[in-house]
């Protein structure tokens, strides 16, 4: 029992390592900010090619296809300059996950399509998409779960010291 709470307890420390968190921010800032250009010049391509996969009705696919590229954006901007991080990192832990849904649903149709998900930038296949999804998605996780706030504008901007 006490080997668990030592491995348990290492495992919590390094959830709360300020370095790791603002590492993992970035990480998960860029891949939004990179994904979210490369759609944009896209545009109604995009969207068309969410509606293809017949995962949501056709109003709330076009509706998603539109706004996903400015959402990421914007999560990944905040994300980069450390501005409402756990806000941030929440949206796009959620975003994440829609992403592992929608790849795990094309995977269990017996389907390995290419993936749209960095636009022209990056050319990925389902099953790439969704390995990459899921570690975005424990990415964010831990930066939603951190309280730390270091080298992040909401430490100046809230007045709080950094942890």
């Amino acid at each position: 029992m006490g080997a668990v709470r030592r491995c348990a307890g290492a495992v919590w420390s390094g959830f709360r390592n300020r370095y790791l968190s603002f590492v993992l921010r970035l990480a998960v800032g860029v891949t939004f900010v990179v994904s979210g250009a490369g759609k944009l010049p896209e545009g109604g391509a995009f969207v068309v090619q969410v509606e293809g996969l017949d995962l949501l009705p056709q109003t709330l696919a076009r509706f998603y296809g539109t706004a996903l590229p400015w959402v990421e954006l914007v999560v990944g901007a905040l994300l980069l300059l450390g501005l409402l991080s756990r806000f941030a990192a929440g949206i796009g832990l959620l975003t994440a996950l829609s992403f592992v849904i929608a790849n795990s649903v094309i995977l269990y149709r017996g389907l390995n399509l290419e993936c749209g998900c960095f636009g022209d930038l990056a050319v990925l296949h389902t099953r790439d998409a969704l390995i990459i999804d899921v570690v975005l998605m424990l990415m964010a996780f831990q930066v939603l779960v951190h309280r730390g706030e270091f080298l992040s504008l909401d430490a100046l901007v809230f007045r709080r010291k950094p942890s």
